[in-house]
């Protein structure tokens, strides 16, 4: 049998994480996004947006294609890191 293993860990804050998931889901998975880790078999890989997170939460909230162009603009760094 072949065991898969997938590990997540956020770098934020917790608390905000927590009350947009509850309140309003597409900010939750914006914020997420900004600073996180995912671990898939061996390989890490880190999701980092270097610009404020507050005005890509607002402009989620009010105009999302504002907030892709925020993405773009300002650069969203995705990097890779082999374990194996």
């Amino acid at each position: 049998m072949d065991n898969s293993r997938f590990k997540v860990h956020y770098y934020g804050s917790v608390f905000w994480l927590i009350f947009w998931t509850i309140f309003f889901f597409p900010i939750a998975l914006g914020l997420f996004f900004t600073d996180c880790a995912f671990e898939i078999e061996g390989t890490t890989y880190y999701f980092d947006y270097d610009a404020s997170r507050f005005w890509l939460g607002f402009w989620i909230l009010v105009f999302f294609p504002v907030a892709l162009l925020l993405l773009i603009i300002n650069g969203f760094s995705i990097k890779s890191v082999s374990q194996k």
